[in-house]
């Protein structure tokens, strides 16, 4: 079956945040919506349809989420897509991934202790580091002509820190789209091993990877009581963001029982979402198809990203084509103008929303994220936009 990923979909007056939300984060509103990540794209016929019967049967008292059907398909998608073989006794529904990162951050920390994370960093692990009054430990990505890659020296040298206990880790990489190779999550396990840091990898983008090597995982690298814990969901692939609930895969014992105990008698948060665990059962054995043909929509989006910046403002803007995710981190260093003159220029000229810069790195930022999860004639529209904003910041009519 072929899907069409190019149908305008219009979620104005809906109370997504994409649209409603813009006025906490912009200066302007009534802006296209470039900047959070979720997608123009309708979720599927078929999960749409199989929650619809579920809602038919009228009752939604509390669940056992515990189900065979719901646990198989998760480790159906991980053998047929990863080629993992996950357990079932490993996998744990969870509240949400950002809720079981800041569970795992404060299990492992005390206050004013250090967590690592790989800059530019997607934006939620700083406010979460920095809420939770843990210091925010960088280990900056290395940027290369096509791609970034690890420093590796750096990101030793900062997980040896004595009060360095976890290490957040995106994976595959928000903002930059970097796949990281198995040689490099090997790499970073040994170290992190080494000197008792914690892994907490966030894999929601996981179905996202385009290049030939495909997407590694962090349960490739977990034995029996590993530091090690990966979270992710249907969030971003299905568009499902709202229908808040996850699921986590780790073998370490101690944090999964004290992870638990707390979510039934601490937080009182242990009932499960029916919807969500339904929408596991069919993605994950029906979507396959829908998910490559959705890669190939993305793939193509990013090309017309790429031929764009190459003929029409190479002398503005820098753009390395990511191998995963459906964000494209944009560099306009080259064209003079500082952060707030290119966003005043992209809100008030473009009339687009797209992701500031400093929100995703410590220092002074020259990127703004776009999120090309969407129709190609938006796409277009909004590069148009792009162009017509730092024409006018050229032009001194800002």
């Amino acid at each position: 079956m072929k899907y069409n990923f190019d149908e305008i979909i219009d979620r104005r007056g809906t109370a997504t945040v994409a649209y409603e939300g813009q006025r906490k984060v912009y200066d302007y509103e009534n802006l296209e919506p470039f900047w959070i990540a979720d997608m123009d794209i309708k979720t599927p016929d078929f999960i749409i349809d199989h929650l619809k019967n579920k809602l038919d049967q009228a009752h939604f008292g509390y669940l056992v989420w515990k189900q065979d059907e719901y646990l198989n398909a998760i480790k159906h998608w991980y053998k047929t897509r990863f080629s993992v073989n996950v357990q079932k006794n490993d996998i744990y529904y969870v509240p949400s991934i950002l809720f079981t990162v800041t569970e795992v951050i404060r299990e492992f920390t005390k206050e004013d202790e250090g967590v690592l994370i790989h800059t530019p960093s997607y934006n939620a692990f700083i406010n979460l580091i920095e809420g939770n009054n843990r210091r925010l430990v960088e280990s900056p990505l290395i940027k290369k002509e096509n791609g970034y890659e690890l420093d590796k020296a750096q990101f030793e040298k900062m997980a040896a820190q004595d009060d360095v206990k976890v290490l957040v880790l995106c994976n595959p990489h928000n903002p930059t789209g970097k796949v990281w190779t198995k040689e490099e999550c090997e790499f970073m396990k040994e170290v992190c091993e080494k000197n008792d840091v914690f892994i907490v990898s966030d894999e929601i983008h996981m179905d996202f990877v385009r290049s030939e090597k495909g997407f590694y995982s962090m349960t490739n690298q977990m034995k029996l009581d590993s530091p090690i814990l990966v979270v992710t969901g249907l969030g971003k692939t299905f568009n499902l963001a709202s229908l808040a609930s996850s699921y986590m895969i780790t073998k370490h014992r101690y944090f999964t029982l004290q992870f638990n105990r707390k979510l039934a008698t601490y937080y009182g948060l242990a009932a499960a979402n029916t919807l969500a665990v339904e929408a596991v059962k069919v993605a994950y054995t029906q979507a396959g198809d829908w998910v490559d043909q959705l890669n190939q929509h993305i793939e193509r989006n990013m090309d017309i990203l790429d031929d764009f910046i190459k003929s029409e403002m190479p002398e503005q803007l820098t753009f390395i084509k990511p191998d995963s995710t459906y964000l494209a981190w944009i560099d306009f260093s080259k064209s003079g103008f500082n952060e707030s003159e290119v966003q005043k220029a992209l809100q008030s000229v473009g009339k687009i929303a797209t992701g500031i810069g400093n929100s995703f790195e410590i220092s002074e930022s020259h990127h703004f994220r776009m999120n090309l999860a969407c129709s190609e004639e938006k796409l277009v529209n909004g590069l148009e936009a792009i162009k017509k904003s730092f024409t006018a910041l050229s032009n001194n009519k800002i």
